[in-house]
């Protein structure tokens, strides 16, 4: 199990201090319209593919083919890594060393290309999304009360394993980072380690969200072998009666031996646990017992009104409880064992407001360094990253803009380019543009470090761009909701 420190050693506050120098630089840099026409040349999209992934390979030893053009854009990248090796401190191995992990190479090719595209804004915005968050199937062996997708059996219309296979292609082509695979139960479906090493093949880094109780020894062993970089098991109780009263007799005990079998292996395992009023007093010893299990990884995920969820929106939890859920996380994060994160965009604002610090929220599970969760990475990655960072693909092969939006349909990759519906979504440019939010969080201070869950905002109010009524600041709002539902009751 990962052990991370985090009192205010000497190794964070230099951490710290290397975060604001990346900061400076790049806001500097970038801010000069020769820079930004510098950058746009050498991450241009081409004949060749994507420019910077081939400058990038070149740089640590790769010979892929280039044009000229590509191997001038080599000689500048080279130059600026080195400037800014040197000026952080870093030696040249170091970069070399993180550039041949190829989830983190096409990580920050997707930086770079969102940076000479839309400039250093706050908060960043990619070129083409570095995440897909994929319902791999809705196929499922549990009936969760809570499950956003309604998942329970296969439908008919979800994508061939052909077409699975050419989507993967497609994203690999377009230089996804990072898949997350989700459901449904997604081990269920028979194609699932073949579309894994798909995957593999494409240099595309995979999780899994999973209920647990397929993780077998060698389902796990399997999931080693194709190169699974995180398993994220639900656990929405510290015993059975909460679990398995949210997910089906028996789920809690067949969950835990999955969760045994999982951190017994070398990939990170988080246990994620969505809070409601039937266990959100619960979370202490839900945490106590992940640390005690040897997970990684503690995840608290927001109650989204959507699927079954629809059915019990009354289990919401009051923003009251949130806030003093997210300042116990932001609190307990610095003596715990393990990693505390939060799907609450509100997460960085709090921690912000205790202790100065931010939080990078659930991205930081695909952070290099311990440690990293500074202000400036928090602004940069920006709360909720729906159309800036991430989108989200149905079993059916609907391209929706978070899956906690599955009613939301922008585009199917059996006939549409993923790419060009991420630029010309007109859904995706009303979530990207927070100045058009409504009630506190168009003008809330921490408006780029948050940006309110817009899952949440559709799921009460049908607008992306409506506020999140679950934060204090829009607490208005909430009651007026809760106003509405007693009339109806």
């Amino acid at each position: 199990m990962n052990q991370t420190d985090h009192s205010g050693s000497g190794q964070q506050k230099a951490e710290k201090h290397a975060a604001n120098v990346m900061a400076e630089t790049v806001e500097r840099w970038l801010g000069n319209p020769l820079a930004r026409k510098v950058l746009k040349f050498c991450t241009k999209r081409d004949g060749c593919g994507r420019r910077i992934d081939l400058v990038l390979r070149r740089y640590i030893g790769q010979n892929p083919e280039m044009c000229f053009r590509c191997r001038a854009a080599c000689r500048i990248i080279n130059f600026i890594l080195n400037k800014f090796a040197g000026r952080m401190g870093i030696e040249k191995n170091v970069i070399e060393e993180n550039l041949k992990d190829f989830m983190f190479r096409k990580g920050l090719g997707s930086v770079l290309e969102g940076l000479a595209e839309f400039g250093p804004a706050k908060p960043f915005t990619s070129y083409s999304p570095f995440l897909i968050v994929w319902n791999y199937t809705n196929a499922c062996n549990l009936r969760c009360k809570h499950c956003y997708q309604r998942a329970g059996k296969q439908t008919p219309d979800e994508l061939t394993t052909k077409e699975v296979m050419d989507a993967i292609d497609r994203m690999g082509k377009m230089g996804v980072a990072y898949i997350a695979l989700s459901g449904g139960e997604p081990l269920i479906r028979k194609d699932f380690f073949e579309a894994a090493r798909r995957m593999q093949k494409n240099e595309i880094a995979f999780s899994i969200a999973t209920n647990g109780t397929l993780l077998t020894k060698e389902n796990v062993k399997k999931l080693e072998e194709v190169g699974c970089r995180y398993i994220q098991i639900s656990l929405d109780g510290a015993t059975a009666k909460t679990h398995d009263w949210l997910r089906g007799k028996g789920a809690f005990d067949k969950a835990m031996t999955g969760i045994k079998n999982a951190v017994e292996s070398k990939i990170t395992v988080g246990l994620a646990t969505t809070v409601t009023s039937e266990n959100v007093k619960e979370v202490p010893k839900i945490i106590d017992l992940a640390e005690k299990v040897g997970a990684d990884i503690w995840m608290h995920y927001n109650f989204i009104p959507a699927g079954r969820g629809e059915d019990i929106v009354r289990m919401d939890i009051e923003p009251d409880e949130r806030e003093r859920l997210l300042k116990y996380l932001s609190e307990r994060t610095k003596r715990s064992k393990i990693k505390l994160l939060s799907t609450a965009p509100q997460y960085g604002r709090v921690s912000v407001q205790c202790d100065g610090s931010g939080s990078m929220s659930n991205f930081d599970i695909f952070s290099q360094q311990e440690g990293s969760n500074v202000k400036f990475l928090a602004d940069f990655v920006g709360g909720c990253g729906e159309g800036r960072l991430y989108i989200a693909l149905q079993p059916n092969g609907d391209i929706t803009p978070c899956v906690f939006m599955p009613k939301i349909v922008i585009g199917n990759v059996r006939k549409d380019d993923l790419e060009a519906v991420w630029k010309s979504s007109e859904v995706l440019k009303k979530a990207r543009d927070r100045t058009k939010f409504g009630g506190h969080c168009c003008v809330c201070e921490f408006r780029n470090l948050c940006g309110g869950c817009r899952a949440r905002a559709y799921g009460y109010f049908g607008d992306v761009t409506a506020c999140d009524p679950g934060c204090i600041y829009n607490k208005k709002e909430w009651v007026e909701i809760k106003k509405c539902d007693a009339r109806k009751a």
